[in-house]
């Protein structure tokens, strides 16, 4: 019972955080920071149980999408948007929580290894919100693009575990090729005439391509191969336009 308690409180306490931070924008208090992780922290021990040490990259991703998603929602101009789109971000952690209690309450069974496949997409989400948060910061402040890349880097490496750690296929060689073609990509996309956001998903596109396992055959290679230049195609057509 106390399970559920959680599903719902933890959600609504990372809310009043993300509103805090958006009126205290100018000043912001650093121990909203600390104290949403702390929370991520916390129901990850509640729900996981005994076996939290065990998941330890997958509390440490969490907090990574959690500052990936701030971030962008501290770089929004629009108030209202900011607002909406932090509702919005609550609910996913909601709907987060309660797939991961289902599984953690009984991993053995294969059929529950299902319930975490929704981080994937949690993952390629906080993609392409810091890809286009950091973007942002190295074209109008000035941020450093070493930085930002070694910042989008380490974030990818763990989330990159975590999505391929279930594959019987799953090599550090593997990884590490995927990180490096990923690294010649955001550089590259660096340099294109192009806003942030559609950098951003130009990036994340390039991520789910080369990472997600769906793409592990020829037929389905050259499917999705086709779809994403075709995606980048129009992304660059419409920018320029």
């Amino acid at each position: 019972m106390f399970r559920y308690f959680t599903i719902f409180v933890s959600p609504l306490i990372l809310l009043v955080g993300f509103w805090s931070l958006f009126y205290s924008q100018k000043n912001i208090h650093y121990w909203l920071i600390t104290v949403a992780v702390l929370v991520i922290l916390l129901a990850g021990r509640i729900l996981a149980g005994h076996k939290f040490w065990k998941y330890k990259v997958l509390w440490f991703n969490l907090i990574f999408v959690y500052i990936s998603q701030l971030l962008f929602l501290l770089l929004l101009i629009s108030g209202g948007l900011r607002y909406f789109l932090s509702f919005l971000l609550v609910l996913s952690w909601m709907l987060i929580w309660w797939l991961m209690a289902k599984y953690f309450e009984n991993t053995d069974n294969m059929v529950s290894n299902n319930y975490l496949e929704v981080n994937k997409f949690f993952y390629y989400l906080g993609f392409w919100f810091l890809s286009t948060s950091l973007y942002s910061l190295v074209i109008f402040l000035h941020f450093s693009l070493f930085y930002a890349l070694a910042i989008l880097l380490i974030a990818t490496f763990f989330w990159t575990l975590d999505i391929i750690r279930s594959r019987e296929d799953h090599q550090w060689p593997y990884l590490l090729f995927s990180l490096f073609l990923l690294s010649q990509i955001l550089a590259v996309v660096y340099l294109l005439p192009v806003s942030f956001y559609v950098a951003g998903t130009i990036v994340t596109l390039w991520f789910f391509f080369i990472i997600d396992s769906i793409a592990n055959t020829l037929k389905s290679f050259r499917l999705y191969l086709s779809l994403f230049l075709l995606v980048i195609l129009l992304l660059l057509i419409t920018s320029i336009i």
